[in-house]
């Protein structure tokens, strides 16, 4: 039976939604939100702004800023975050598209939105709270420091808690209204994405040319960023979101997701893992 959208729950058998086929979809979305970041922001940046794209890898782009302003090397910074956001946002309106039937792309475009939202906004967070990743260098020099350390934390929380919202009313879609195993639903098609796309982004990262410090920025941009996947479910039960939708998902066995998701992390980790030379 190929995966399907039904707005009657009583159509689906158990919770339908095959694990393998999740963690495939996962694996992609992860992996694409990586190289969004990556070459597309930091990569795109560093053209922009006068540098020399040097190598791009899983975990970082070299970015050659002899002849940057010190506003470019903020913009190279940044960049990253920004493509993150502006995908989520094309990534909700393809969710949102009457046009869109497949309820595996319906998934990975939620997927995909959520991820990159979180990510965007879990970056200045950290930045904030333990002084790791790129808005780091983005406020660098900027004085009282701790002013600015404190506008990243509390903007990122803002972001982030807005982003779990906006995530958890997209996904009432996708779970159907039975009281119990919406959010049995819910929590498959959140947790088990976030675990196989964080251990397949982190294991890239561990390939990666510069040192295992930015090893640990990019799990903890994966596992940390990301978080909202391993509990936001949970928050379904509260009064914030009463909301229910009698449509859902159905997710069956889909072994073109499986192959691409093979591909893409063998190219994530063998190709990119290492890093490419640029120049």
């Amino acid at each position: 039976m190929p995966s399907t959208i039904t707005s009657n729950p009583s159509q689906a058998n158990g919770l339908s939604l095959d694990v393998l086929t999740i963690i495939a979809i996962g694996v992609v979305s992860y992996i694409f939100k990586n190289v969004l970041h990556e070459a597309v922001g930091h990569g795109g940046a560093c053209l922009l702004a006068g540098g020399v794209p040097l190598a791009l890898s899983t975990a970082h782009f070299d970015c050659g800023l002899q002849f940057v302003s010190g506003w470019g090397v903020r913009l190279v910074a940044a960049a990253g975050t920004v493509v993150n956001f502006i995908a989520a946002y094309f990534f909700w309106l393809a969710f949102r598209s009457p046009r869109v039937k497949s309820p595996n792309w319906r998934y990975f475009f939620w997927l995909a939105m959520s991820g990159n939202f979180f990510v965007a906004a879990g970056y200045p967070l950290f930045s904030g709270l333990i002084s790791i990743g790129d808005w780091v260098d983005v406020v660098q020099g900027f004085q009282p420091a701790w002013v600015w350390r404190l506008l990243l934390t509390l903007s990122g929380l803002i972001l982030y808690v807005l982003g779990v919202s906006i995530s958890l009313r997209e996904m009432v879609t996708l779970i159907g209204s039975h009281p119990a195993e919406r959010l049995l639903r819910a929590f498959r098609l959140t947790l088990v994405p976030y675990l196989a796309g964080s251990i397949a982004a982190s294991i890239g990262a561990l390939l990666n040319p510069i040192g295992l410090n930015v090893a640990f920025t990019s799990a903890a941009a994966s596992f940390g960023g990301t978080s909202a996947f391993a509990w936001m479910s949970q928050m379904l039960k509260t009064k914030w979101f009463p909301k229910t939708s009698e449509s859902l998902i159905l997710i069956e066995r889909n072994w073109t997701w499986i192959v691409l998701a093979g591909i893409f992390l063998v190219l994530h980790v063998v190709v990119l893992g290492p890093g490419v030379q640029l120049k």
